[in-house]
């Protein structure tokens, strides 16, 4: 899937980079690890593949719990969103 098709509030990955997991904004999206911004997507982004990521494969890439995954996700969401 294309940037423009992953849904606010998604977390996902661009060019199959889990460890580098993005939460989609109105604007564009928030690297989750390192909380840089970028509201003004270049083409390069638009155009790459980027897909979906589960809590479950979150866990597994960073070596912790379904639980704190979800709480990291909320923590951003409620940041950022």
């Amino acid at each position: 899937m294309k940037f423009n098709e992953i849904k606010l509030g998604t977390v996902f990955t661009i060019g199959e980079t889990p460890s580098y997991p993005k939460l989609k904004t109105d604007t564009g999206y928030v690297d989750m690890r390192d909380e840089i911004v970028n509201n003004n997507p270049n083409a390069v982004v638009l155009s790459t593949d980027c897909r979906e990521l589960s809590v479950e494969e979150m866990a597994k890439e960073f070596e912790t719990t379904q639980f704190d995954i979800t709480t990291w996700i909320n923590e951003k969401k409620s940041k950022f969103l």
